[in-house]
């Protein structure tokens, strides 16, 4: 988390010198994704369930040559996530998941070139509810609860996208996502209901579509 913010800041400090000459730049972005979970500290390899989210971008876009340039931008945001758990426990398989409701926040940083970009940034995901299943059965989960149920129930992530610029100013691309893992609380809270105590997390692969804007500065 802390090497994203560093890299971000990096990029930002090196065209900061320069900002009367770039455009202010603004991205309408939504998502949807395929999602497989882990309850370790590995990277999810069965991808069983899906993930979507909407966001606003905001930043400068600084031209480098004629056809390169480079966006800094600040990312506000929605996010549903899935993580989704199969057991064997004595001969029986049993599921659960967790659907998660979350505001986003983030800075993303992005190279341009011609038609298309790369981009690479990170944030943190704060869930404000969830619902959480167990074969047929149902809990509501409020803020509080995922206070009490996780040791930080704030979820860091890191993402990198390629994405195509298409009919002037519409997006098409395609993104990553990973959520690293955060560790629930060891205090038996709900330790007669969930049966992975140990850690969650998350890997995505999906599609994002969106709308993106450059001011030019004058």
């Amino acid at each position: 988390m802390k090497k994203v913010f560093s890299i971000a800041l990096l990029i930002f400090g090196i065209y900061s010198y320069n900002l009367k000459a770039a455009s202010l730049s603004m991205v309408f972005l939504g998502q949807f994704a395929l999602s497989g979970a882990s309850s370790n500290k590995s990277v999810p390899s069965d991808f069983r369930d899906f993930d979507a989210g909407f966001s606003f971008l905001i930043g400068a876009n600084q031209r480098i040559v004629n056809t390169i340039s480079a966006s800094v931008l600040a990312e506000i945001g929605y996010y549903h996530d899935s993580y989704d758990f199969k057991h064997n426990i004595n001969g029986n398989r049993i599921t659960e998941n967790y659907q998660l409701d979350s505001f986003l926040i983030g800075a993303f940083g992005k190279f341009h070139f011609s038609f298309f970009s790369l981009g690479i940034g990170g944030g943190a995901k704060i869930p404000t509810s969830a619902l959480y299943k167990k074969d047929k059965n149902k809990y509501r989960l409020s803020r509080g609860d995922l206070q009490d149920l996780f040791q930080s129930a704030i979820i860091p992530y890191i993402k990198a996208s390629l994405d195509f610029n298409v009919f002037n100013n519409i997006l098409i691309g395609l993104y990553v996502n990973y959520d690293f893992p955060i560790k629930f609380q060891q205090n038996n809270y709900m330790d007669n209901i969930i049966i992975n105590k140990n850690y969650m997390t998350g890997f995505d692969i999906g599609l994002q579509f969106g709308y993106f804007l450059n001011f030019e500065n004058k």
